[in-house]
């Protein structure tokens, strides 16, 4: 029964259960009104296979199952075309039907995927079953005839060639079959192998069908013994699936692993040698050939390991890789060309790596040296540690020597360390004897007089004074002696920062440039005092908004009690700045308070020259008229060509400078202009009438919109903010005072759009893409080319003129032979 109307919620569940659409799309088709979605529903079930899963399954399985043991009578071309076209629909339904149909044929119930891997093991295999009539004699059309032998004959024939006992019919469900040179042969003449892998390629097409074929036991080993096919085609196929295995985790050894398979199988001496064999002899098949050599690049440097993408480089270049790729470096095709060059600029050349190696040889035996030296230098840093841990009893006779002479004291802190006290020493100087020289001196050397005593009390010479007036440096107080100790650094009391390091230096860094001080910033933001803040500085303190996490820290210092004198500079910012109420709110909103005023000076020139130059243009009779002669003058040149045209493309101007005459003196504008100026002079101020065509030229209308809606969501928010403090007067006085100006803005970017739309749909364009920037500097170019080509005409003209003025005045030879024969008359 038809519906008229489908709920949209049930569409959006229909598509995404079965029309398996990604998120974009399907947010697409939610706008869509219901009978459009009703008719996409409808368009999607017309054109899907009604056949449920197990209809194809059941007739698949009857290919490869004895019915009841009953004897098929049905020939084996005649089952391989039956097969081939169930798979041909299988494979169309498995690509067009919704993800629910393709869900189902692969679910736990249905089981498809192990039914395609079991027929696709059949026949590879089912020929090898008849192998035994081809070598008896037997040719292969004999095969093709209606009565055929059941599973009890083929095991007793089986029974009676131990040489291929192992083709039994239980070998379907193993990873090995039977491998023979007959057998690609016969498998060449069968399309079924190729269909049934392309039902392969469609379920991995799905990301649940692709997890199951990479999960199967036996699904990647089949579809690699499919290279063993004849067909280039399903060779191609086939490498496309498994390089795309390849890429994904865990892919790589699960190919590896099917190779490994095929080389047991086949009978290779080598692994990847049939895969060679067949890329070096079918040269026929550009596609297959791409394939091998794509599937190489991945398999071989799709590795990280270098020496293992070494060792399957080796591989491939013992099966003559790299003499074939010489060969084909002059193949036509591109796409071979790109994966044979990519091959070769990421293959490892181990023998240069060598050389290159010697040749550091130098370099790399002072890095082991090093790595020698330090090693040793480890050891003996070890030594020396189990040296100084073990007590030196020549240090401790030291130290106790030290000790008893009264020169040192040895105690503990309370918190356990060493304390080692120096006591203060008084060194008295003695004065030099008399044999050395006196301190003071006159000009000579002098001996003390008899008079002199040798040495004199110091009592009566206040030596007390005299060292106290002259001692040095060295000699400072005792007391400052007594409380140094060893290798204490005093260090100035920490402040606790609770905000990240680069973000409260770049804060800090702010805060200097704002030149004011966090009391004077907070208040500011409180009160909206646009005078105070700067516009660069309020974007630059956006930046600094706390974040949820910053304000929680804060707000936990300070419920724990904590004094907020410890915190750093910048974290007493951050606890102040914090608790504004809708501080980004409030930041954004005179972030665009501050801005508005210069946005509208900005845009509504650009607005005005827009409307202007799109007006002016569409209304100017004299250009529409130019127009006209320009096409009058095109239809007449391409007339032999094809018929009259009704208009041309913008662009076309600016040919009119490339045609030039005959004797290349002048272009076709320069011959439109003389025309003009002799025909049509009212036409010559044409340009008069296009006003600001140079500056709309200049303009982006799509930006110009975009900022008209970036001023309009600002204004919201201020009129918010005015609606939660309707006491704050500079709230009121802007919202009253520019809401009427961004009223009139708005209309204006709606009149420039009506307007530039109109002309250009007037002169055949598309406004959706043709942009201000493409549409008027055609017309600019074309003012100014005719203004230039009208003063290149006036001067033509007047050289003309003086040039014919020269020659009536200069007269002829005839004239001038004519007189002198009168005046000898």
């Amino acid at each position: 029964k038809p519906y008229s109307y489908v709920p949209s919620k049930c569409t959006l569940f229909y598509s995404q259960s079965y029309m398996n659409l990604p998120p974009d799309k399907l947010s697409l088709l939610s706008q869509y009104d219901n009978d459009k979605k009703w008719e996409l529903i409808c368009d999607q079930e017309r054109f899907q296979v009604k056949n449920p899963p197990s209809t194809y399954l059941t007739k698949i399985k009857s290919f490869y199952q004895d019915q009841g043991g009953v004897t098929r009578r049905v020939g084996f071309k005649r089952r391989v075309q039956e097969s081939t076209q169930v798979l041909r629909e299988l494979e169309i339904s498995l690509r067009t039907n919704h993800i629910g149909w393709a869900q189902e044929f692969l679910n736990e119930e249905n089981q498809g995927l192990d039914v395609l891997v079991d027929y696709l093991s059949y026949a590879q295999c089912e020929a090898s079953f008849d192998l035994e009539g081809a070598e008896n004699g037997g040719t292969l059309s004999e095969r093709g005839k209606p009565a055929e032998r059941s599973m009890e004959d083929l095991n007793k024939s089986d029974k009676s060639h131990p040489k291929y006992s192992t083709a039994k019919w239980d070998l379907l469900t193993s990873d090995h079959h039977l491998f023979h040179p007959l057998l690609c042969r016969i498998t060449s003449l069968r399309d079924d192998v190729h269909v049934c892998i392309m039902c392969l390629r469609a379920i991995m097409n799905y990301q649940s069908g692709f997890n199951q074929v990479m999960t199967h036991p036996r699904c990647v080993n089949e579809i690699t013994l499919s290279l063993n096919n004849k067909n280039p085609r399903t060779k191609a196929l086939v490498l496309e699936l498994l390089a795309a295995v390849c890429l994904v985790r865990g892919g790589h050894d699960i190919i590896l692993a099917a190779f490994d398979n095929l080389k047991e199988v086949s009978g290779e001496k080598n692994r990847f040698e049939n895969l060679m064999e067949y890329f070096s002899n079918d040269d026929s098949n550009i596609d297959f050939m791409v394939a091998c050599m794509q599937f190489i690049n991945i398999v071989v440097h799709s590795v990280e390991n270098m020496n293992f993408r070494v060792h399957l480089q080796y591989e491939f270049t013992h099966h003559g890789l790299d003499q074939y790729l010489e060969s084909l470096k002059l193949t036509e095709s591109e796409k071979l060309q790109v994966q044979i060059q990519a091959y070769l600029d990421n293959v490892f050349d181990v023998g240069a790596l060598l050389e290159d190696a010697e040749n550091r040889g130098g370099v790399l035996d002072n890095y082991s040296m090093t790595k020698i030296i330090l090693c040793c230098m480890s050891q003996e840093r070890e030594r020396d540690r189990e040296r100084l841990s073990q007590p030196s009893s020549e240090l401790e006779l030291k130290v106790q020597e030290l000790q008893d002479r009264g020169l040192i004291r040895l105690g503990r802190t309370p918190s356990g360390a060493l304390d080692l006290q120096v006591v203060p020493v008084t060194i008295i100087e003695y004065a030099p004897t008399p044999t050395s020289e006196p301190l003071l001196s006159s000009t000579g050397p002098t001996a003390p007089g008899p008079d002199v005593p040798d040495a004199t009390p110091s009592s009566e010479l206040n030596m007390e004074a005299f060292e106290e007036q002259f001692k040095t440096k060295a000699q400072g107080p005792p007391a400052a002696l007594s409380t140094l100790k060893v290798k204490v650094a005093q260090k100035a009391p920490s402040k606790v920062n609770l905000i990240e390091g680069n973000k409260a230096k770049n804060l800090a860094i702010t805060l200097r440039k704002g030149g004011r001080s966090p009391a004077d910033i907070c208040t500011a933001i409180e009160t909206y005092d646009q005078q105070a803040l700067g516009l660069d500085f309020l974007e630059l303190l956006e930046r600094f908004v706390p974040s949820d996490y910053e304000l929680k820290l804060l707000q936990n210092y300070e419920k724990e009690g904590r004094p907020l004198d410890d915190l750093a500079e910048e974290d007493r910012f951050m606890m102040r700045f914090g608790k504004i109420p809708r501080l980004a709110q409030r930041i954004s909103t005179l972030t665009f308070m501050g801005n508005f005023p210069e946005s509208v000076k900005r845009l509504q020139p650009q607005l005005n020259s827009i409307i202007t130059a799109s007006m002016s243009i569409k209304s100017s009779a004299k250009l529409k008229k130019m127009l006209e002669i320009i096409l009058a003058f095109g239809n007449y040149m391409n007339s032999s060509k094809r018929g009259a045209a009704y208009g041309f493309r913008l662009q076309s101007l600016d040919l009119l400078l490339d045609t030039k005459s005959t004797d290349r003196s002048q272009t076709l504008l320069h011959f439109i202009s003389s025309i003009v100026q002799e025909k049509y002079p009212e036409l010559n101020n044409f340009h008069t009438e296009l006003r600001f065509v140079d500056k709309a030229g200049l303009v982006s209308l799509d930006s110009i919109l975009q900022d008209i809606r970036s001023l309009e969501r600002g204004m919201e928010v201020t009129k918010k903010e005015f609606l939660v403090q309707e006491d704050n007067t500079v709230l009121k006085d802007f919202v009253k005072t520019n809401s009427e100006l961004l009223d009139s803005l708005l209309k204006d970017s709606k009149t420039a759009q009506e307007t530039y739309g109109s002309v250009v749909e007037y002169f055949g364009e598309n406004p959706k893409t043709t942009q201000p920037s493409m549409f008027f500097p055609p017309f600019v170019r074309f003012m100014k080319a005719y203004k230039q080509a009208e003063k290149d005409n006036e001067q033509r003209k007047r050289l003309e003129a003086q040039s014919s003025e020269k020659q009536a005045e200069s007269p002829s030879p005839k004239k001038k032979e004519a007189t002198g024969h009168k005046v000898g008359q």
